[in-house]
């Protein structure tokens, strides 16, 4: 079983989805050519028309959501996320895009902590060893990699 999570920045106190929406042409007039149907004339919108915006929101108690970025990388208007495990091979995949730190909450993956568990953020695969705590916080160092940041006492 894959699942996969995605997520976008925090807006304020929610998550926003951004989804830009067409409107529609209109209905096809049947004695139209093919070619005329295909020319960017018929089928762009001027460039002055900005796309319909809108807003799901997301709510931050899914119970299905492991995954939690907590920071964008500097300089950036915000960063993503996204993630699946592999339930058969144990493998927890991460990409992200513009991010300084994120989570893994390891109490809503299904993990088999007696096997290998691969990790692999931007394409580096490691291994995650089991800790004393569910929830894995990990920052990006100077020098591109991943680290595991060790909760304060």
């Amino acid at each position: 079983m894959i699942r996969r999570v995605h997520l976008l920045p925090a807006i304020g106190s929610a998550l926003f989805l951004q989804v830009a929406c067409q409107k529609s042409e209109g209905p096809v007039k049947t004695d139209e050519t093919p070619s005329a149907k295909s020319s960017p004339e018929s089928t762009s919108r001027p460039p002055t028309e900005p796309p319909t915006r809108v807003d799901i929101h997301v709510p931050f108690d899914d119970p299905d959501r492991w995954l939690f970025v907590e920071q964008p990388a500097a300089q950036t208007p915000g960063g993503w996320a996204t993630g699946s495990f592999d339930l058969e091979k144990n493998k927890l995949t991460i990409h992200t895009k513009d991010v300084a730190k994120f989570a893994i909450d390891t109490s809503r993956i299904r993990i088999d902590w007696g096997r290998l568990v691969i990790l692999s953020i931007d394409g580096r695969n490691s291994e995650l060893r089991r800790r004393d705590f569910e929830l894995y916080h990990f920052s990006h160092t100077d020098h591109g990699e991943w680290i595991v940041v060790e909760p304060q006492p």
